[in-house]
């Protein structure tokens, strides 16, 4: 997996090896939630326009929806990584059918690759390839009462990029869930609107991202390649 192969002979691999079976799944609709948190819901980082944050500007803690941070446009997360093996990998361990690939317009007109897929157990996964080739973005959702959701998230932070501590990304992933779960409530509490939107801090390993977010009902797990400075 060194070398950078064509997205379609990849792709189609990734496909076809998984029986057809990840959404950090862009096709889903979002989760309900109040109308500033419809805005705030994640998507696509549109524009290589926007400037990266520092990682130490990043929050460590979680921070309502409307105090969320902005990226910059996922990169690569490694050259020559497609994550082949990997989305196959998760793909056949939680249950999940894979989508052909397909090419989404960003807003700034350019387009990226991406992989949608779902079980039927409800949890969902997309892969990004910003360049077409290499992987750039990885998004995991589930719902926040769904059975065994924690530990597919969990499975998501195992991504194999080199560069990755996946020991430190787990850890961060479980206060990350703790911190995002008691903010929620909070704000419940405060608004008694139970369609809240929160993020967790900002995990930074390697060349990969991590955040957290919880919307109503539903937890997304975003990973980003190059997307802090």
């Amino acid at each position: 997996m060194r070398a950078a192969l064509r997205v379609p002979v990849v792709l189609m691999t990734v496909v076809i090896g998984a029986a057809g079976a990840v959404s950090c799944s862009q096709s889903s609709p979002e989760p309900a939630a109040s109308e500033p948190a419809r805005a705030a819901a994640p998507r696509p980082e549109p524009s290589k326009t926007r400037t990266a944050p520092r990682a130490a500007d990043l929050p460590k803690h979680a921070v309502a929806g409307d105090k969320r941070p902005s990226f910059g446009a996922a990169g690569a997360m490694a050259d020559g990584y497609t994550g082949k093996s990997f989305l196959t990998g998760l793909a056949k361990s939680w249950k999940l059918k894979l989508d052909k690939p397909v090419e989404q317009e960003m807003p700034d007109g350019k387009k990226r690759t991406y992989v949608h897929g779902r079980g039927g157990n409800g949890l969902t996964v997309s892969a990004g390839y910003a360049d077409h080739e290499n992987l750039s973005s990885l998004l995991c959702r589930t719902g926040t009462k769904q059975t065994g959701g924690f530990g597919f998230l969990a499975a998501c932070t195992g991504l194999n990029v080199a560069g990755v501590d996946h020991g430190k990304a787990s850890s961060w992933l479980k206060q990350a869930k703790q911190e995002t779960d008691s903010l929620y409530a909070r704000q419940v509490a405060k608004t008694g609107n139970n369609k809240e939107y929160v993020v967790s801090g900002v995990f930074t390993s390697g060349p990969v991202t991590m955040i957290l977010h919880r919307a109503h009902d539903k937890y997304s797990l975003r990973i980003l390649g190059g997307a802090v400075a």
